[in-house]
């Protein structure tokens, strides 16, 4: 389980490194993975970081409460992707590539750091 959750923690440091330099870059890229996929199919993240938190919860007693909480969240992510009314999945879509601003984005890039790097300390 050690070496998934690193791989986790380091693309969460990677992607939120991505989106604080290269905001637009990284609106453009998600806007044609949007564009070329339904949304439906791109839930599997989600709902698979999820699955890997939650069942990494109970193998570092140290973090379970910070991988159940962050689990659950990604679970509940994936599911309304799935399950929730296609227009409003659209609408939450539309909002995050064409109206929130670049300090949003940079600021969830912030939280996305941020926890990758609280996840890598609690394992290494």
């Amino acid at each position: 389980m050690n070496p998934i959750v690193f791989i986790v923690s380091v693309l969460w440091i990677a992607a939120g490194t991505v989106m604080i330099i290269y905001t637009r870059g990284t609106r453009a890229f998600w806007s044609r993975m949007l564009d070329k996929y339904n949304h439906r199919w791109l839930a599997i993240m989600p709902i698979s970081v999820g699955f890997i938190l939650v069942v990494s919860g109970f193998y570092y007693p140290a973090m379970f409460w910070l991988a159940l909480v962050l689990g659950v969240l990604a679970l509940l992510k994936g599911f309304f992707l799935i399950f929730g009314p296609s227009r409003q999945v659209k609408t939450l879509f539309d909002w995050w590539l064409n109206k929130a601003g670049d300090g949003t984005l940079r600021l969830y890039g912030l939280f996305a750091f941020i926890l990758g790097s609280v996840l890598l300390a609690y394992i290494l």
